[in-house]
């Protein structure tokens, strides 16, 4: 996993701190970079980066908040590890972008 990750990591690591997110790598131990804006004015949301054995070249983009006592979970989309980390990142700024304020 830590392979699978090393390719994303700078891109990650650069939008979670230009955002100010807490950044979880291998999240409860699965193949999930979260970007956690908990208390940091996006109420409880988050941005997730997660990958599967059977797509190695492939990363899912989701964000995930809470409305009340359900949480909500929405696409952003899927990158792909030959294409620009710029696209990454632009990506993970489209998920911020989602979230509700608070």
């Amino acid at each position: 996993m830590d392979a699978a990750f090393e390719v994303i990591a700078p891109a990650l690591r650069r939008v979670a701190r230009s955002q100010g997110a807490r950044l979880h790598e291998f999240f409860r131990d699965d193949p999930v970079w979260r970007l956690d804006f908990a208390g940091r004015g996006r109420g409880e949301g988050a941005v997730d980066v997660a990958w599967e054995d059977d797509r190695p070249e492939d990363y899912t983009v989701s964000v995930l908040w809470w409305e009340g006592e359900r949480l909500q979970r929405e696409d952003v989309g899927t990158f792909t590890r030959e294409r620009p980390l710029d696209e990454l990142e632009a990506m993970l700024r489209s998920g911020i972008d989602r979230l509700p304020a608070q």
